[in-house]
């Protein structure tokens, strides 16, 4: 089944935003709840033969001890926190393949087949707690295809937007404020498991209901890309060899054929002097030539902008500064605790309420999700109201109009465009300013309500930084570009992440588990993150 049709799709186009918006929530990012997925894993014993035990019953690297009674000790840490960074670069990093793909074939597969590969990883991480002395090591493909087959959920919602012309900022923000929100699910989890319900049982669940979403999509999802709502020209497709009429509204196929007839026939660019250029433009497409000032830029070309390099720049360090935290974020308690002079038993519970805290706090990632497409869609739906001022001035223009009869059209669409890269620098700007906060707050260990804030504002950024990210492709460059220029930024970003494990490996080693030192370098290194804001401000202003 090659899957249903653009038209049936977009007569589906709220159950399937709906639909995408849940599934994002309950898989697209779960791996980023890690620090409670890593109590559970502690708990049941994964990795536990690593920390030495002596005759008294005491590990001989640490005093810790999980509530089932399985030791933890750094090494246990280190393994754990190293699947952790392969698991969240795969998370990032397999996404410049899928671009590549999604850009080329549509979602429908890709997104198949990551369903499919997050079922294996729960059943795997449920095999794996059945003997941990001999499957710990099934850890290792579970957080991979869990990463792997998590991002295919966000990744493949991304067209989804298109359905919605005057909302695609809003949605795209929905889409990834679902995805950074699903951290919480391992909360929940946890809570449940807490609550006596086996860890077995837990994974068996969470694959079936990830079957039920493998089906949702072999019912749903479209076997061709959808286009942008600017990208598709409804005119009537037209060939000169044979007249016919074409029923079927395609993504690719219909915009290669009818955009050039597309916008004489709607008078984009129609001049009195282009009324005879109508049949030799047809000529020239059922021919296969297009003039080539109406080709989209080439991939390299978009590439080559200092736009691109600089979102580049701003995604890997912010990617690092968000996943470094969540990934050490119970060493960073640790040592709040250490400095705090707490007992191992107090140690324990601090580290376990802010645990929750912090899980708990990834739900507003939903909640802030409006709030960025809000920014980005600021003045762009609002129509201006004809007064009678106004309707008497264009009474009294009719010569200019019938010379330009598209004038109006391309302010309108220049004015747009204008805005909505005004609207990009604003939500650069101030999710830059929202991490830095946040770095100063975290240097501040001894303060642990303090970090409540931070935790807060980590949810704030997340959210704000995918949502701008998505809305600055979408707007820059042509919509054929998207899959290719998210994955490659998501990439780049999984190589920096890949830099967490030996940052946390210096932490507990040189360091002696305080990351004072390491959150003032990060913090030095996110004023960077101004370079684009201002970019786009200056480009905005030169229009």
């Amino acid at each position: 089944m090659s899957g249903p049709s653009l038209v049936q799709v977009n007569r589906r186009r709220w159950w399937i935003a709906v639909t995408s918006v849940i599934e994002n929530l309950m898989f697209a990012a779960v791996l980023l709840g890690w620090s409670s997925l890593l109590l559970m894993l502690k708990n049941e014993g994964f990795y536990s033969n690593l920390c030495k035990v002596d005759a008294n019953d005491n590990t001989t690297s640490t005093n810790f001890f999980t509530p089932s009674g399985a030791p933890t000790c750094a090494a246990q840490d280190e393994i754990l926190n190293r699947y952790f960074s392969i698991g969240s670069s795969l998370l990032s990093g397999v996404t410049v393949v899928l671009g590549v793909i999604m850009d080329k074939y549509g979602s429908r597969m890709i997104r198949l087949t990551g369903t499919l590969a997050f079922m294996v990883s729960c059943l795997l991480f449920a095999i794996g707690s059945l003997d941990t002395e001999q499957n710990s090591i099934l850890i290792a493909p579970a957080v991979c295809l869990n990463g792997m087959g998590g991002v295919v959920y966000i990744f493949t919602s991304f067209p989804v937007p298109n359905l919605f012309a005057e909302l695609r900022s809003t949605m795209i923000s929905l889409m990834i404020g679902s995805y950074s929100a699903s951290a919480v699910m391992y909360m929940l989890f946890k809570t449940a498991y807490d609550a006596g319900v086996p860890f077995v049982a837990i994974m068996g669940f969470h694959a079936t209901v990830g079957f039920l979403t493998f089906l949702n999509c072999y019912f749903n999802c479209p076997g061709e890309p959808i286009p942008g709502p600017e990208d598709i020209s409804y005119a009537i497709k037209l060939h000169f060899d044979a007249f016919r009429f074409e029923h079927k509204i395609t993504g690719k196929s219909f915009l290669r054929h009818t955009s050039s007839v597309g916008r004489r026939m709607s008078s984009v660019d129609i001049t009195p002097s282009d009324n005879h250029n109508y049949l030799t433009s047809i000529v020239d497409m059922s021919n296969g030539n297009k003039d080539s000032s109406e080709e989209p830029e080439t991939f390299l070309q978009a590439l080559m902008s200092p736009c691109i390099l600089l979102s580049f720049v701003t995604m890997c360090l912010t990617q690092l500064r968000l996943i470094a935290y969540m990934g050490s974020l119970e060493v960073y308690l640790k040592s709040s605790a250490d400095q705090l002079d707490l007992s191992p038993t107090e140690t324990t519970e601090t580290v376990d309420f802010y645990t929750f805290l912090f899980g708990l706090f990834q739900i507003n990632c939903f909640f802030m999700a409006p709030v960025i497409g809000t920014i980005m869609d600021w003045k762009l739906t609002n129509k201006p109201k004809k007064t009678k001022k106004r309707a008497i001035l264009e009474s009294e223009e009719p010569e200019e109009k019938m010379n330009g009869p598209g004038i109006h059209f391309i302010n309108r669409r220049h004015k747009r465009k204008h805005q909505q890269i005004m609207n990009l620098a604003r939500a650069f700007m101030i999710t830059n300013l929202l991490l830095c906060i946040f770095g100063i707050i975290i240097m501040f260990e001894k303060i642990l309500p303090l970090q409540v804030v931070a935790f807060i504002i980590h949810t704030a950024v997340r959210t704000f930084l995918h949502s701008s990210i998505g809305g600055l492709y979408a707007c820059m460059y042509h919509f054929s570009h998207f899959g290719k220029l998210t994955g490659l930024a998501s990439f780049l970003s999984a190589m920096f992440i890949l830099i967490q494990d030996p940052l946390f490996v210096l932490v507990n080693s040189q360091l002696g588990g305080d990351p004072f030192w390491i959150n003032f370098t990060l913090l030095i290194l996110s004023i960077t993150g101004f370079g684009l804001p201002i970019y786009l401000w200056n480009y905005a202003r030169k229009m």
